[in-house]
């Protein structure tokens, strides 16, 4: 049952990151900052499941595609969205130990955004969707902005997503004792 739990929470936090990605404006490039990866970020520091991890990726990656202002747009997004979750997975694995919870946080946003809109330009370009002169101002205008907004947001929510979790799980806990 917690994994079905796991999933629907995961689902939740991937429509509220879909309804900011759609309503946040362009930048002056194709490019526009993706504040779904936020809300993916969290999804990877909160449950330690892989699968709920690659299912929220991959659903990730379809949403910004369906939802990109860049024609041609969205097999980068999945690309990018499949790599990056994959490589923060085994990141967050071997670093979980290391690192407190809440500096990792901060960490994942930043190398996260940063290989994300790395690894989208570089699809895109490769793809034919952008010219390669693109890179520099599609990565100065809409990736450094997002980074900037996804450290916020993550910092913000997953104190509270903790937080949250400890009371459920609590409350759980004591249902199920007094029930026996």
């Amino acid at each position: 049952m917690k994994n079905l739990r796991d999933f629907v929470l995961a689902g939740l936090l991937l429509a509220i990151g879909l309804v900011l990605h759609y309503v946040t404006p362009s930048t002056g490039t194709p490019v526009k900052p993706d504040f779904l990866l936020a809300m993916l970020f969290l999804c990877l520091l909160t449950f330690e499941d892989i699968k709920v991890g690659f299912v929220a990726g991959i659903a990730a990656g379809i949403l910004s595609g369906l939802t990109t202002n860049v024609p041609g747009g969205f097999v980068p997004n999945v690309i990018d969205k499949l790599i990056t979750t994959g490589v923060l997975l085994i990141g967050i694995r071997l670093f979980r130990r290391f690192i407190n919870q809440y500096v990792l946080s901060i960490a994942v946003p930043i190398v996260g955004t940063i290989l994300s809109g790395c690894v989208f330009i570089g699809s895109a370009i490769l793809l034919g969707v952008f010219p390669q002169e693109i890179f520099i101002g599609a990565f100065v205008t809409a990736v450094l902005p997002a980074m900037v907004g996804n450290v916020f947001l993550v910092a913000l929510l997953f104190g509270a997503l903790r937080h949250t979790g400890r009371l459920y799980g609590r409350r759980l806990h004591r249902k199920d004792s007094e029930a026996v």
